[in-house]
């Protein structure tokens, strides 16, 4: 393509036929057939021989062969030489930061000297000998041939017998896991390649020579600098697999997209099409993605909006976008937020009526999913915090943006409700923000950071308070064994549009916040206990400044803080907001005081708390559980129980993992699985383990009632139906004697998390919150 049909010479294709016609007919062509015939032959008739396996070492590799002998390497040197006979080019893992310049000139016989970078060529100074005419101390000339160097050097002329052989057509190329920055224009010339991987590479752009390879079926861009869809690969007819994932992309434009040449056209179509035909061809509107099978676009940067061109049918240069042959479409680790509509984005059966493979995991701020799918779709939604567990694509229904029907939740927290949803009167609002306040580094090898985020709810329509707002903090339940922040009771959601009325009269709303944290038995209590930590002194150095980089004209009032949360989320905050005696050892309290500043804690508001993790309910197995009605097969539980495996901070409500907290209660494993992983607190003879009961509720009362230590108001709210959790009287009795302002709401008939009923308002709470906190 570049360099050809020249009128003073014939083009490196035609050069390369006449080499070939001239190679095989004189002696040394003719022996070297002979001699390959004869090697075909004795490969034949050898019996159990297998193609050598490579031995790695460093950045090269080794190939044992029969007899004892090694063959070197792993070097572009030998992996060109290798490609000449096979085809397919291996430069993988050699720390290269260009595409060597042998590719070019000795795969498609370019003169060094016409490559669009040619090689700059110098005399080292260690390689010059004594005596020689050449001074080291000056730059030797460039551009000269390794032959012209040693007659340089030298003094003679050095005779080279020249050997020629035709290489194979490059059907496959590799070069990953490199320093590439950019790629030369010449790999637009190997119209033959099938498979081209430029992964773990620095690229951020492609030549648009890049459209002439019309054979291309396969294109791996992947862990590269990428901020867009590369414009060369958008209408190659033949690319059935892209892989871009790893990125910085932040939407999928299919604008101004690159065709072929007329070079290209010319060699992937055929040599005999005429410079008219090639022309109109070029002239012609190419489709975007034709058949496009498989499309990896995973770990970026995209958002819902940024998925909008899927849905078109053409894009701004009136190319049609289509994708119908689209089987697998790869999304996870996003920024995909909210609730994805399958026809806002394009994945309608009439879009993609052959899909099978929707993957949206790990996008954590992915709320829910609206719309259907072709008949064969499978969804992935493991590690999103949906509001609807994972359905499939029949069983969808539509949501809203303000008013929302959420089913009964059967988290570890809830009874299983196998009835359809109540349809309720009243909205449901969805958080104004979700922000990390937390992220962790990897734990494995092959996982990847962990990222902990917080849902916030914004007063609607309400005047900024230039003192700041109350906040309200709800932690979600689930035995810290297993829930997400979505488990928000509805009538904590509309807590932000409750108009308090503050001591001068004026009406104040407040803000609740729902964070996730992690979870047992992967992350063991005192690092659970410490997200709560970091929770709250994100909340109180950082938020605010987060709040006015975000737009939003609110901020919190740190000194107004209410601890809340359902069962595992009320015991959260019991255990957080509790004050204990300063004279206490370590030991006596599980190494765990509680929060360093408890400054601005107003008060603290456990619904149905688990409290106390020695009580005898923990330790009775009951099989089944009463709610469940059957029992959990070991089988379902395993792959949740591995200490080992990765932390996790939230899990769907509905999906896999929501079996756990019934299986423990049925092999009676709590708290065990809280302490399973614990490290020891201290060093040398100091050093301890944390007993359940240093951590116990009651336990830490007691202790601080015999210093007569004062504990901030709290509101204890719990049915006297739940069986979810041990029974209350013995926290109760140490609340009562504790030196506190204690309110307690004992709801007849209620059951476990009965909040979580849309209609439920709980107005003893806002009442008693009005007074305490505003």
């Amino acid at each position: 393509m570049f360099g050809r049909d020249s009128p003073v010479r014939p083009s490196i294709r035609e050069q390369i036929a006449a080499k070939r016609a001239e190679f095989q007919n004189s002696p040394i062509g003719k022996r070297q057939a002979a001699a390959s015939a004869a090697a075909s032959a004795s490969a034949s008739a050898a019996s159990g021989y297998s193609s050598p396996a490579p031995r790695r070492t460093g950045n090269a590799s080794t190939f044992a062969v029969p007899g004892g002998s090694e063959l070197a390497d792993k070097t572009k040197e030998g992996e060109i030489k290798r490609s000449i006979r096979s085809g397919k080019l291996d430069l993988c893992s050699l720390s290269l930061d260009i595409i060597p310049p042998e590719v070019y000139t000795t795969l498609l016989g370019i003169p060094s000297e016409e490559l669009s970078s040619p090689p700059i060529k110098s005399i080292p100074s260690s390689d010059i000998p004594k005596g020689s005419l050449i001074d080291p101390n000056v730059t030797p000339p460039r551009g000269l041939g390794k032959d012209e160097e040693k007659e340089l050097v030298f003094g003679s002329k050095v005779k080279r017998k020249e050997e020629w052989i035709e290489p194979e057509e490059l059907t496959a190329f590799r070069i990953a896991e490199n320093n590439l920055r950019s790629i030369e224009r010449e790999i637009g010339m190997f119209g033959g390649l099938e498979r081209l991987d430029l992964s773990r590479n620095q690229l951020k752009e492609l030549p648009d020579s890049v459209a002439d390879l019309l054979k291309l079926t396969s294109l791996d861009l992947s862990s590269n600098s990428f901020t867009s869809l590369p414009r060369p690969v958008l209408v190659l007819p033949s690319l059935q697999v892209l892989d871009i994932s790893n990125n910085a992309i932040h939407n999928i434009s299919f604008s101004d997209p690159i065709g072929p040449s007329e070079d290209g056209l010319s060699y992937g179509i055929g040599f005999f099409t005429t410079s008219f035909e090639r022309q109109a061809q070029l002239k012609a509107l190419k489709p975007i993605f034709p058949v496009l099978r498989s499309f990896n676009i995973s770990h970026n940067k995209l958002t819902v909006p940024g998925l909008i061109e899927l849905s078109k049918p053409k894009n701004t240069n009136g190319n049609v976008i289509k994708l119908e042959a689209m089987l697998v479409l790869n999304l996870e680790n996003n920024n995909l937020q909210g609730t994805l509509d399958y026809k806002e984005i394009g994945l309608t059966p009439d879009k993609m009526p052959f899909l099978t493979s929707l993957i949206l995991s790990r996008n954590t701020n992915l709320r829910g999913t609206n719309g259907s799918l072709a008949k064969t779709a499978k969804i992935e939604l493991s590690g999103c915090n949906l509001r609807q567990g994972t359905p499939q694509p029949e069983s969808q229904t539509t949501t809203t943006e303000e008013n929302q029907s959420i089913p009964q939740d059967d988290d570890a927290s809830t009874a299983v409700n196998t009835s359809s949803p109540k349809e309720s009167t009243k909205s449901i609002p969805n958080p104004n923000l979700t922000l990390v306040y937390r992220t962790l580094p990897a734990a494995t090898f092959d996982s990847e950071p962990l990222p902990i985020d917080f849902d916030i709810y914004l007063p609607p329509n309400s005047t900024p308070s230039k003192a700041g707002h109350p906040l309200v903090i709800w932690f979600h339940g689930g035995g810290l064994l297993q829930g997400n922040k979505e488990n928000l009771p509805p009538h904590f959601r509309r807590l932000p549009s409750h108009p308090f009325i503050d001591s001068k009269g004026e009406e104040e709303n407040v803000i609740v916040i729902s964070p996730n944290y992690r979870l047992a038995p992967q992350t063991p209590i005192l690092d659970i206990l410490d997200d709560v930590t970091h929770l709250i002194t994100y909340i109180k150095t950082k938020l605010n400044d987060r709040l006015k980089k975000e737009d939003k004209d609110y901020s919190i009032d740190v000194n107004r803080i209410c601890l809340s949360g359902g069962s595992a989320g009320g015991y959260l905050a019991l255990i957080a907001g509790l004050n204990v005696p300063a004279n206490l050892n370590e030991e006596d309290i599980g190494g765990y005081r509680g929060l360093k500043d408890k400054n601005g804690i107003t008060c603290l508001a456990p619904f149905y708390p688990i409290t106390d993790l020695t009580d005898k309910f923990w330790a009775t197995e009951t099989d089944p559980v009463p709610w469940m009605g059957t029992s959990v097969p070991h089988s379902d539980a395993k792959p949740h129980l591995n200490p080992k495996s990765p932390p996790i901070c939230s899990t769907p409500s509905g999906g896999p993992r929501s079996i756990l907290y019934p299986y423990m209660l049925q092999h009676g494993l709590f708290p065990g699985l809280l302490f399973q992983s614990q490290k020891s607190v201290g060093y040398g003879l100091d050093a301890f383990r944390p007993s359940p009961l240093s951590l116990s509720v009651p336990h830490r009362l007691d202790l601080a009632n015999q210093k007569n230590l004062k504990q901030p108001p709290i509101y204890f709210l719990y049915g006297t139906i739940d069986d979810k959790v041990q029974p209350m009287q013995s926290t109760l009795q140490s609340l009562e004697k504790s030196d506190c302002h204690l309110t307690v709401k004992k709801v007849e008939g209620g059951d476990h998390a009965f909040d979580e009923d849309p209609e439920v308002e709980c107005e003893d709470f806002k009442a008693w919150l009005g007074e305490t906190l505003i």
